[in-house]
């Protein structure tokens, strides 16, 4: 009955984990380019009173006696699935449509992050940047005498400035993309940094090496799905108080046991 003790603690320990995980991803049902995060568990280390296999007289037991010592939390991995596109009358809310993740420099780190929230802005000397201010990466700016401009779905940047016709091209949007885009490390504004499970960034430009193509005027929206969420709040909340019950009835259990002398 020790045991059941601390089995079902590592239970609700775990369970606690996980609304946590829930609670962020209903947080942010409605944050631009936000991507769910789901919990993964392992069972724990087994004591075994007799092995699977043992012998007993002349007869081997076809199976052991072994009691599981509960469950932990093995990792938190964020899926990347593709969120709804939603348009929108902003000239410079871009969205990837497929594989891919804009690239932004973080100016003090002087490292690239990347992200798929593309509702971008313009600094006063016209590079394109995020609303926290990173530029993209390579660097767009849309000249300060420009009338007009637009993206195309290849990534091009078209202005037309006075004495022009038409637009013309200034530069190129270069997306990336992981070997386990799972590996990303989750940094907040909706960036994530490379880390060694993700893999170095393949980069390229849209619609080529099977990344995906941009939608202009259109943002990403998040991929949580409330009701799933709302289901997973209640299995696991149902869960925490099940192996809350466990506690109570071995702690009653061993209060009988302690009291069957007297």
């Amino acid at each position: 009955m020790i045991h059941a003790l601390w089995t079902a603690a590592t239970g609700m320990e775990a369970m606690k984990t996980k609304i946590d995980v829930i609670a962020n991803n209903l947080a942010n049902s409605n944050t631009d380019g936000f991507k769910r995060s789901v919990v993964e568990f392992n069972d724990l280390l087994y004591q075994y009173l007799r092995n699977p296999g043992f012998i007993s007289g002349q007869q081997e037991s076809p199976s052991g006696v072994g009691i599981g010592l509960g469950t932990q939390v093995s990792g938190t991995t964020i899926q990347h699935k593709q969120g709804s596109i939603q348009t929108t009358e902003n000239n410079l809310d871009w969205a990837v449509d497929g594989i891919g993740m804009f690239q932004v420099r973080d100016p003090i780190s002087g490292i690239n992050m990347y992200t798929r929230k593309g509702s971008f802005k313009l600094s006063p000397e016209g590079a394109i940047v995020t609303s926290e201010g990173l530029p993209l990466e390579p660097a767009l700016t849309v000249p300060t005498d420009a009338l007009a401009f637009q993206i195309t779905a290849d990534g091009f940047l078209l202005v037309q400035q006075p004495g022009q016709t038409g637009m013309q091209p200034v530069g190129q949007v270069q997306l990336a993309r992981f070997p386990n885009s799972s590996g990303l490390q989750a940094k907040g504004a909706g960036l994530y940094a490379e880390t060694s499970a993700s893999g170095p960034p393949l980069i390229g430009p849209p619609k080529q090496q099977g990344l995906g193509q941009i939608v202009p005027r259109a943002l990403e929206a998040s991929n949580v799905q409330i009701v799933t969420e709302m289901v997973d709040l209640i299995t696991t909340q149902k869960s925490f108080d099940t192996n809350s019950k466990v506690i109570s009835v071995s702690d009653k259990m061993m209060d009988t046991a302690n009291n069957l002398a007297r």
